[in-house]
């Protein structure tokens, strides 16, 4: 396998757990980008390669959200996340935030990236993710633009403030977006309370700072019954050496390398016990969750298919 050496994988000891409460099923999700800092921009083929091999020995399957343009550059990553049975779904083509590609840049992504992920998977991809979690009350637009290229769900509302994105007002729950020529269902990344706070505890740097009894304390009160949680290739890279990454000073370079040893024992400690099935075979769940009625195969199919040309 091409991309470098996978980066080592830690053990996770067997003391404190503080998932205890999340539900007994669950979805492990990845974003599959590179590290901005990272100046050969291939440590993420290796570090992805590494999250595929803990999910195995996890027993687990997941949804990975790619961008278009690493499927360009490695279509064998592409066609390996598929064979080991996890679902291939869509992180637009070029990782820039909705309100930057405007509606035009969108389409065009969009487009180019499902087809481009169709082609190397061999498999039909329902499912999108703004990058940043960018789709906003600012950029509601984006929902129209993804269903029209053919997505059946979108995974891309933080709903609560957040680091530069987020849409408060956003329900916390699986919701259909009102549109006039299509449907689109949102699954929006599952909050719990931190004190006046609602954050986004399964992931990204929550997951990787958060003190254990707090995120015990969360998993208690998480907010809507469909968990999920989500992690970049590089939250795992614990051997990837310090650099300051372009646009952002050494204070928040360093958040973004630091304590990366943390999200690998949390992560083994979520999938431990737990069953993680892809978001696209969940679709039926979080459709009930929105009022929706299931969504029967061959109308799956027909809109999956009515996208492609």
């Amino acid at each position: 396998m091409s991309g470098g050496n996978p980066p080592m994988i830690p053990r996770a000891g067997n003391g404190f757990c503080p998932f205890v409460a999340i539900p007994p099923r669950l979805t492990f999700t990845a974003d599959i980008e590179p590290n901005p800092a990272d100046p050969t921009g291939r440590r993420h083929l290796a570090a992805t390669a590494a999250l595929l091999d803990l999910l195995e020995e996890s027993g687990a399957r997941g949804t990975f959200f790619i961008l278009g343009e690493v499927a360009e550059d490695a279509p064998w990553l592409v066609r390996d996340i598929a064979a080991r049975g996890h679902e291939v779904a869509s992180h637009g083509h070029t990782h820039r935030p909705l309100e930057t590609l405007g509606p035009a840049g969108l389409r065009a992504e969009a487009g180019r990236a499902r087809a481009t992920l169709q082609h190397h998977s061999g498999q039909p991809v329902p499912g999108f993710r703004a990058p940043f979690f960018s789709l906003t009350a600012r950029t509601e637009w984006a929902a129209a633009v993804i269903a029209e290229a053919g997505h059946a769900y979108s995974s891309s509302v933080l709903p609560a403030r957040g680091f530069g994105h987020g849409h408060p007002t956003a329900p916390r729950r699986p919701f259909a977006w009102t549109l006039d020529r299509a449907e689109l269902l949102e699954i929006p990344v599952p909050l719990a309370r931190l004190g006046p706070a609602r954050l986004p505890f399964l992931g990204g740097m929550y997951l990787r700072y958060l003190p254990a009894w707090d995120l015990r304390a969360m998993a208690g009160r998480l907010e809507g019954p469909l968990a999920w949680t989500y992690c970049h290739p590089y939250d795992i890279d614990v051997e990837e050496p310090f650099r300051r990454a372009p646009g952002l000073g050494l204070l928040s370079s360093a958040f973004l390398w630091a304590n990366r040893r943390n999200t690998l024992h949390r992560l083994r400690a979520l999938l431990r016990g737990r069953t993680s099935v892809p978001l696209a075979e969940r679709l039926d769940e979080a459709r009930a969750l929105a009022g929706l009625p299931p969504q029967s195969k061959g109308s799956a199919e027909e809109a999956t298919a009515a996208a492609d040309w």
